[in-house]
């Protein structure tokens, strides 16, 4: 996989075209047991999920220079991945940091973080399976779960995210287990992806081999907290992912990586 970054890397370098190409930076935040992803575009930048209320989502955000986001997309309504909310509100109400909009799913739509954001004047916007977001072109990005008539809850309510360009793809899918893996397969028998936050925290009631067979990602993320007392990532699921990524270097884990970028050079290539 290494080489194939490589390869990749030096074709663009040689034709001289790759500082002319669009760039997306894709980071897994370290946010201890919990998760956020960091999205940057060239114009745009966007959160998948905000970590925990004692997460440090302010400080990351400034330390990277982050004035304003797009969207922040809520997977599901756990406090692991949606703590951050009211950091984030309070730093708008500052005016440290301008956000358009924050996109939910229906399992989320009753939660109090919803009134605190209504009372900031933050637009929010209910989403499900089908919709589109244009925050990343000329990257595509669609919502393939949960469908809009769902009534799940929780973790099987997580919204399954896939990022594009011409030739990879990054799949984001929050907390979802091997039922609900299953269910998108059934709506999606042709997904596949080079890149994947695995589900869960690393769970090994998430990333089923179907799933992992089907999906096969080069690269793999994982967002669980250092020592953390679930056990996550699972080696149950530690031992599928070394199998189907293969590369192992490639399976990045925050409890021992801390946070981790990744590059993302449009219809060329993706690598750390």
């Amino acid at each position: 996989m290494r080489n194939l970054f490589f390869c990749a890397l030096l074709f663009a370098c040689s034709s001289g075209s790759l500082e002319k190409q669009d760039k997306l930076y894709i980071e897994m935040l370290d946010v201890g047991q919990g998760l956020s992803f960091l999205i940057r575009g060239k114009n745009c930048n966007s959160l998948y999920d905000t970590g925990t209320p004692s997460s440090g989502i302010d400080t990351m955000l400034q330390n990277r220079g982050i004035k304003t986001l797009c969207s922040v997309i809520l997977s599901h309504r756990h406090n692991d991945h949606t703590g951050g909310v009211p950091t984030l509100v309070e730093m708008a109400k500052n005016g440290e940091l301008h956000i358009n909009r924050v996109l939910f799913g229906n399992d989320a739509a009753q939660e109090p973080y919803m009134n605190l954001l209504k009372e900031a004047g933050i637009a929010t916007q209910e989403i499900s399976r089908g919709d589109t977001i244009a925050d990343f072109l000329p990257w595509s990005a669609r919502i393939l779960f949960p469908v809009q008539t769902s009534s799940l809850t929780e973790n099987a309510a997580s919204i399954a995210m896939r990022i594009s360009d011409s030739e990879n793809s990054f799949l984001f899918t929050g907390d979802l287990e091997a039922e609900q893996e299953k269910s998108i397969l059934e709506l999606e028998p042709l997904l596949s992806a080079v890149a994947l936050q695995a589900g869960h925290h690393g769970s090994k009631t998430s990333s089923s081999w179907d799933f992992l067979a089907q999906i096969r990602p080069k690269m793999a993320f994982i967002s669980a907290g250092k020592n953390n007392s679930y056990g996550h990532p699972h080696p149950e699921t530690l031992a599928k992912l070394r199998l189907i990524v293969q590369d192992t270097t490639q399976i990045f884990r925050s409890d021992r990586d801390g946070s981790v970028e990744m590059e993302w050079v449009y219809g060329v290539g993706m690598w750390r």
